[in-house]
């Protein structure tokens, strides 16, 4: 329901930024509800991370942030190969890591869906989305880039 009244906004004023804005302020209550200590909050922003991303025009780039049981820990972990293990939202993912080779990043085209749905849902035509950072590709977190065009 928060998205469709986002919808709404979009269809009334056709505005990308206005959009991003009322996104990145649901990422905040999504956020404080997490009840995590002022520092995590802090590099999570930081880093623009969450599901509104950083719009630069027309391409947003969004990185997930750390399953939401794991968060602390991530930030806590001291090696890449510790923070990808607790990293991704898909248990699949999650188990893999270390342990299976056999998974490639094509595999995160499924968790690009999540940011299509909700831009497609939002804008009411087709996005592209493409994977621009893995943790099965080595990466310590995942990102996705957005065509808004």
């Amino acid at each position: 329901e928060d998205l469709e009244a986002i919808r709404l906004d979009y269809l009334k004023h056709h505005d990308l930024e206005r959009v991003h804005a009322r996104l990145h302020q649901n990422f905040l209550t999504l956020l404080e509800s997490l009840n995590l200590p002022e520092e995590i909050e802090k590099r999570i922003l930081d880093k623009r991370w969450g599901a509104a991303g950083q719009l630069n025009g027309t391409i947003l780039t969004a990185t997930k942030i750390p399953k939401s049981g794991y968060i602390k820990e991530y930030f806590e972990a001291e090696t890449s190969e510790e923070k990808r293990k607790i990293y991704c939202h898909c248990p699949r993912i999650r188990e893999s890591i270390g342990e299976d080779d056999r998974l490639y990043s094509l595999y995160c085209y499924c968790g690009a869906g999540f940011y299509k749905g909700i831009w497609e849902y939002i804008l009411g035509r087709s996005v592209k989305v493409r994977v621009k950072e893995s943790i099965l590709d080595g990466d310590d977190h995942c990102s996705f880039e957005i065509d808004l065009k």
